[in-house]
């Protein structure tokens, strides 16, 4: 019986190519970009899940509280992992880790930079298992100068060489030995890596020389726990608690240190640490607004399925009357129709299946993510019968209901009455719905890209344009000033600076500050920037009280000098002599501060106008600049405008003199920042597809509703021509309604996105505003799309000749 189904279902669908045609283009696409998103949220969603079921993993972070409020940081003392397991010397399972974000790798004469380099302890395997390709890890991390290569790092530094037992150089600093090339790290963890070091090899030349074993260090380091499903959470962080008491919070900083244990799971979720690792944390309500837009998706194809199943009802009701003369019952033709619409969906979802599988490796790419499509899971399996399911029934039962209700008499004799208050009722308000998304999404493109042009075009307070950054691989006296002099003869550089990094870089670090005198009761945070006394004029920077760093300035805190004989000085900006208490600028010059990098006091020699130090998600926080020697990391390059590809070459040169064993890498200030809004960026460019394929999809929607109502009016039409109507009236008459349909549908999309984009632009600090025009310029959108999905077919309906139309009488 349900062979014999199918086969007038597909005889069905050969008979009105057209018709499946276009619902064949409405549901495949929806169906296509539901299942990426639907791959998408898998893919979240599967983050840092435990492959030893019997243990939990955690993070243990920090929850700071100070006059300024709340805040949570997942980085940790250097120290703490050896005080947790002297205090909890059961406890086996306690890893430390450090992030060096990235590294020189030096191997013979190649010279490669790695990002995603850890430093591990022997204790990170049990906690994240690794797969061992060659080699052997046993040892390899409870000693120093051995390290473990991903697979892809081995090739990239050896080739097709066996990488075991080979020997390599980090950042010219370290030599390590290779003992083992393991699988590349998930896809789907917050902690991804190219390479493993042991934590053994980690010294100071890597950190800038900055000390790691002291409880005021926090930099880059993190520590792990496991434990058994039946242990005291409780109890372990009552010991957190004792540790800080003892080594965190004895300081007398005025911020209260707690330590807490984060489960593995929530990192990925935890919006409390996006600051610290953005590219790793996700908003649970963005997974919440791709469901929900797939399912507007989805919603939409089956209403086109419905109007266009609808207008074919006319066609078959002389079959629907044959069949029901010669005995079949109302629920054999449900059940035929209905197997028409799960024939068709099942055609939808394999050509869907097949497609995602050569669009997958584009969305990766767009994505900058690893998502994996196995057809075999049961989740995904799961997830397109039920959508096999859902989308059938939703589209194909109320056209089969209405088809099989027909009156076989009316049906054969071609009388059938014309539809009923509620059955228009319903197809109005589909597609009220319809246009109701499309509005959504079109205000949502329009206010997301004014965001955007807002961000691109708000002056930063500093100059970003020509402006070249260099990493230097060192920072030793008799280097710099051979690369200063190499530089000062290039024709093409306008200025330079040594630094620790940029004005928005990454590169500046957090510590505590005050007036001298309240220093001790009270700590304010400040961002630190280490610059020299060019770095004003190369990066543009103004002050509003005071005057910047001099060579004599320099020359007191030469690293010749002892320590206890430097006189520093510094520059703070706007907001930091703000949160000091001084009202005016001036105020704040000759004051004395003291900050937490070693305890140094120094008066203010300058105030300088607020930047912005970070992307405008954040607020303008307090800055302090000094010159630091020890921390001259970066050379900030500005270009003159003319030749910069010839002066670019010249530094290279330059570098290459100086520092002959190491990679010189040029990256241009502007395009870093950019970088910074590379997720907005993708918000606008997804947005813009949704709402291309909604329209899309509303488009093919209209022309099913059209060719229902053109033949339901076929008459009509032919009777107001012979009366002496035109094309535009009747043009008029037959769109008429879908102009009421828009009218409605803005009239709710309108406070409904007001709401989402509102809440959406609460998260940068600064932000444009939502201005009338853009739900004017949505308004005007829907209707020119209505106009031009309509015209065709109603030019065409009224120019039919009346004759022809009236013969069906």
């Amino acid at each position: 019986m349900f062979t014999n189904y199918f086969k007038l279902a597909w005889r069905s669908i050969l008979r009105n190519k057209s018709f499946f045609a276009i619902n064949f283009i409405g549901l495949f696409i929806s169906v296509t970009v539901s299942l990426v998103i639907a791959l998408i949220i898998f893919h979240e969603t599967s983050f840092d899940k435990p492959s030893d079921t019997s243990m939990n993993v955690y993070r243990v972070v920090k929850e700071n509280k100070s006059s300024e409020g709340i805040k949570f940081e997942p980085v940790t003392p250097y120290p703490l992992a050896t005080a947790m397991r002297a205090a909890m010397p059961d406890e086996k399972l306690i890893s430390q880790i450090h992030n060096q974000e990235n590294g020189v790798l030096l191997f013979e004469n190649k010279k490669i930079r790695e990002e995603k380099i850890l430093f591990v302890d022997s204790v990170f395997p049990s906690l994240f298992p690794i797969i061992v390709k060659s080699g052997s890890i046993n040892n390899a991390l409870s000693q120093p100068g051995f390290v473990l290569l991903t697979g892809l790092t081995a090739k990239k530094l050896f080739g097709n060489d066996n990488a075991v037992g080979k020997r390599f150089k980090l950042e010219n600093s370290i030599e390590l030995h290779v003992a083992a090339v393991i699988d590349d790290a998930p896809g789907n963890s917050h902690l991804p890596y190219s390479m493993l070091v042991s934590y053994l090899s980690l010294n100071a030349d890597l950190v800038g020389g900055l000390p790691l074993d002291q409880w005021g260090m926090n930099m880059n380091g993190f520590v792990y726990m496991g434990m058994k499903k039946n242990q005291n959470k409780e109890a372990v962080e009552k010991t957190l608690a004792s540790i800080a008491e003892k080594n965190i919070n004895v300081r007398g900083e005025g911020i209260t240190t707690k330590l807490l244990l984060q489960p593995l799971q929530d990192i990925h979720f935890n919006q409390a640490f996006a600051e610290e690792n953005p590219s790793y944390t996700i908003n649970y309500q963005y997974l919440y607004l791709l469901a929900a837009i797939g399912l507007f998706l989805i919603l939409a194809a089956c209403i086109n399925y419905t109007n266009l199943s609808t207008a074919l009802a006319l066609r078959k009701s002389k079959e629907v009357g044959v069949r029901k003369t010669m005995g079949a019952g109302r629920s054999q033709l449900i059940r035929q129709f209905l197997s028409e619409t799960f024939l068709t969906s099942a055609i939808v979802i394999i050509a869907a299946t097949v497609a995602v599988r050569f669009l997958l490796p584009v969305v990766n790419q767009f994505l900058d993510k690893n998502i994996e499509v196995n057809y075999l899971d049961l989740r995904i399996g799961l997830f397109l019968f039920s959508l096999w399911i859902f989308i059938s029934l939703l589209s194909g039962l109320y056209p089969a209901l209405i088809l099989s209700g027909f009156n076989p008499i009316n049906a054969l004799k071609n009388k059938l009455s014309s539809p009923k208050g509620s059955t228009i009722f319903i197809r109005r308000g589909l597609v009220t719905f319809q246009f109701l998304t499309a509005q959504i999404l079109i205000i949502g493109a329009i206010i997301v890209a004014k965001q955007m042009n807002y961000i691109n075009s708000k002056p930063l307070g500093f100059q970003k344009e020509q402006i070249v950054d260099i990493a230097l691989p060192g920072n030793k006296q008799e280097q710099l000033e051979l690369f200063r002099s190499r530089l000062h003869s290039i024709p093409g550089v306008a200025n330079f600076s040594y630094s620790l990094g940029a004005p928005i870089s990454d590169n500046g670090f957090g510590a505590d500050f005050n007036r001298k005198e309240k220093y001790n009761a009270e700590r304010l945070n400040v961002e630190v920037k280490v610059a020299d006394k060019d770095y004003q004029e190369t990066y543009g920077l103004h002050l509003v009280a005071g005057r910047w760093f001099t060579v004599s300035d320099e020359r007191k805190v030469d690293r010749t000098i002892p320590d206890s004989l430097r006189q520093y000085s510094v520059v703070i900006n706007e907001t930091a002599a703000k949160s000091l208490g001084f009202a005016n600028p001036d105020d704040a010059l000759g004051q004395l501060v003291t900050f937490s990098l070693n305890s140094i006091s120094a008066p203010v020699i300058g105030v300088m106008k607020d930047y912005h130090v970070a992307s405008l998600h954040a607020t303008v926080s307090p800055v302090l600049m000094v010159p630091f020697p020890f921390f001259y990391y970066n050379a900030g390059i500005k270009l003159s405008t003319a030749s910069s590809g010839t002066t670019l070459t010249a530094i290279e040169k330059a570098f290459s003199e100086v520092y002959p064993n190491d990679l010189f890498e040029a990256n241009f200030l502007d395009e870093h920042i950019a970088k910074q809004y590379k997720e907005e960026k993708r918000t606008v460019q997804l947005l813009n597809l949704f709402t291309l394929v909604s329209i899309l999809i509303n488009a093919l929607g209209l022309i099913g509703l059209l060719s229902f109502m053109i033949q339901q009016k076929t008459k009509e039409i032919g009777i107001r021509k012979v009366l002496g109507a035109t094309v535009s009236d009747i043009s008029f008459i037959l769109s008429r309604d879908f102009f009421q349909l828009i009218g409605i549908a803005f009239v709710i999309a309108v406070p409904f996105a007001w709401y989402m984009m509102n809440k959406w632009l609460q998260d940068f600090a600064y932000r444009t505003t939502i201005s009338w025009w853009v739900f004017v310029l949505a308004g005007m959108a829907a209707i020119i799309v209505t106009c031009i999905a309509v015209g065709f077919q109603t030019i065409k309906a009224s120019r039919a000749n009346p004759v022809k139309s009236l013969r069906m009488e």
